[in-house]
C-alpha cells in the first residue's frame, strides 16, 4: 500500500513539474515582465546562448541585433530584451544606421558591465529607433573615427541608467540624437553619464524635441554638453544636470520656454549660449564671473520728480546690448544725493513690474555723496537680451538725483 502511494505521489510531482515548466515557459512565450513593464514577449541576449530561440537564457540570442530582429514590429506589441553582461561589448557590426522599427525595452545589468558599440567601417551610429523605445542599464561606446551614438524618431521615448562614452573619438559624433521628423514629445532621460571627447562629442541634440524631462545627468568633456534646434523644441524641463569641462555647456539655438533648474557648470569655456532667450533658469550652480556696470567711476544717474514721494522716469542702467549670456545682479551700489530718504526701485521690463527696492535713509547712518553697498534679495536669473532699468523717489522731492553701478554675475 505504502509503495502505491509513493508510486502515486511520484507521478503527480512529474505532472506537476511538467505542468509548471510548461506554465513557466509559456509566461515566458507571451512575455510576462519582470520590471514592472507590460510587455507582449521576452527575449534574451547572452554570449553563452544557443542562438535558437532567444526565449531562455539558454537559447538566448548572442547578439542585440538578432533580438531585434526577432522581435515584432507590430505597432501594438512590445517586446521586453534582456542583454547580459559581456567580457568586451557586443557589436552591432552594421552599416549606416541600424534601423529597428518595433517597440522595445532594452536592459542590461548594470551601464558599465557591457560595452553596445557598432565598429563597422560603414557605420554611422550604434542603433537608431522609429518606434517607441526604453533603454535601461547599458552602456553605449561610440568607439573611435566619427559616428552617432543612439537616434530616437518616436514620442515617448525612455533612457534610463545610461552610460555614453565618446572619449576615442576622432571625429564628429553625437551621444543621443533626438529626431523628431516633425516634433517628438514626452520623453525622459534620467541618471545617465556622458565621458565625452572635447573636440567631437555633443553629449544630447535636441532636434525638433518638445515636453521631455531630463533629470540627473553629468556631462563632463564635450565639444557641446546639450544642444536644442529647431523652432519646435519647445518647453523642455532640465533638472539636476551637471556640465563640466564642455567647451559649450548648454547651447540654446532655437525652441522657447525651456526651463533649468538646479543645474550645474563647471570648467566649461562658455557655459550658457543662448540665441532665443524667453526660459526659466532657477538654482543656477558655478563659477561665475562678476562685472560691475557701468565699469567707471561715474555711474548711472538716476532723477527723482520734483514732488515728494514720486519716482522719476524709468532709467536704463544696463543695456540689453550688454546682455549677452544670462546673468543675475547681486548688488546694487548708490551714490545719494541730499541727507533725506530715497527709495530706489529696479526692473527687466522697463518699468512695468520690479524685481528689487531698496530703501536708504542718510539721515541715520548714510553720508550722502559716499557710495554704499545694497546685496540684492533675489536669486532671479534674467536672460540674455535683459534691459535692465531704475527710478528714485526721495523723500521731500525736489529733483534729487542719485548715482547708481550693478554688480552683474554672468553665466
Amino acid at each position: 500500500m505504502k509503495s502505491k502511494i509513493f508510486i502515486l505521489f511520484s507521478i503527480l510531482v512529474v505532472i506537476a513539474t511538467v505542468c509548471g515548466a510548461s506554465y513557466l515557459g509559456n509566461l515566458k512565450e507571451i512575455g510576462t515582465s519582470g520590471i514592472g513593464r507590460a510587455v507582449t514577449n521576452t527575449l534574451y541576449v547572452h554570449t553563452e546562448g544557443s542562438g535558437t530561440s532567444g526565449k531562455t537564457w539558454n537559447s538566448a540570442f548572442t547578439t542585440i541585433q538578432a533580438a531585434l530582429g526577432a522581435a515584432s514590429t507590430d505597432a501594438s506589441d512590445c517586446t521586453l530584451i534582456y542583454i547580459a553582461q559581456h567580457a568586451t561589448n557586443y557589436d552591432i557590426d552594421t552599416t549606416s544606421d541600424p534601423t529597428y522599427t518595433g517597440n522595445y525595452i532594452l536592459k542590461g545589468s548594470h551601464r558599465t558591465w557591457a560595452k553596445i558599440k557598432n565598429t563597422h567601417t560603414g557605420a554611422t551610429s550604434i542603433l537608431k529607433f522609429t518606434g517607441k523605445v526604453s533603454l535601461i542599464d547599458l552602456n553605449f561606446n561610440l568607439g573611435s573615427g566619427s559616428g552617432n551614438g543612439i537616434i530616437v524618431t518616436h514620442d515617448g521615448w525612455r533612457i534610463r541608467n545610461c552610460i555614453f562614452i565618446g572619449e576615442d573619438l576622432t571625429g564628429a559624433g553625437t551621444a543621443i540624437h533626438l529626431d523628431g521628423a516633425a516634433r517628438i514629445k514626452h520623453g525622459i532621460l534620467e541618471n545617465c553619464h556622458f565621458d565625452g571627447h572635447v573636440t567631437h562629442m555633443t553629449a544630447i541634440l535636441l532636434d525638433k524635441t518638445a515636453h521631455s524631462h531630463f533629470r540627473h545627468a553629468h556631462i563632463y568633456d564635450c565639444l557641446v554638453g546639450i544642444q536644442i534646434v529647431d523652432a519646435t523644441s519647445d518647453s523642455n524641463i532640465f533638472k539636476e544636470i551637471d556640465i563640466d569641462k564642455c567647451v559649450v555647456g548648454l547651447d540654446v539655438d532655437a525652441g522657447n520656454d525651456q526651463h533649468f533648474f538646479e543645474c550645474g557648470f563647471h570648467g566649461n569655456t562658455i557655459n550658457i549660449d543662448d540665441e532665443v532667450g524667453d526660459h526659466v533658469y532657477e538654482h543656477i550652480h558655478g563659477e561665475f564671473p562678476m562685472c560691475l556696470c557701468p565699469d567707471d567711476l561715474i555711474g548711472v544717474q538716476l532723477d527723482a520728480s520734483n514732488d515728494a514721494n514720486v519716482y522719476g522716469p524709468d532709467t536704463e542702467v544696463r543695456s540689453a546690448v550688454l546682455a549677452t549670456i544670462p546673468f543675475r545682479v547681486t548688488e546694487v551700489i548708490v551714490e545719494l544725493g541730499v541727507a533725506q530718504k530715497y527709495e530706489i526701485r529696479l526692473s527687466a521690463d522697463s518699468g512695468v513690474t520690479f524685481f528689487d527696492y531698496i530703501i536708504m535713509d542718510t539721515a541715520i547712518g548714510i553720508q550722502s555723496n559716499l557710495p554704499s553697498s545694497f546685496l540684492l534679495g533675489t536669486e532671479y536669473i534674467f536672460n540674455k537680451g535683459t534691459r535692465i532699468s531704475g527710478s528714485v523717489k526721495a523723500e521731500s522731492g525736489g529733483e534729487d538725483t542719485c548715482q547708481i553701478w550693478l554688480k552683474v554675475q554672468q553665466i
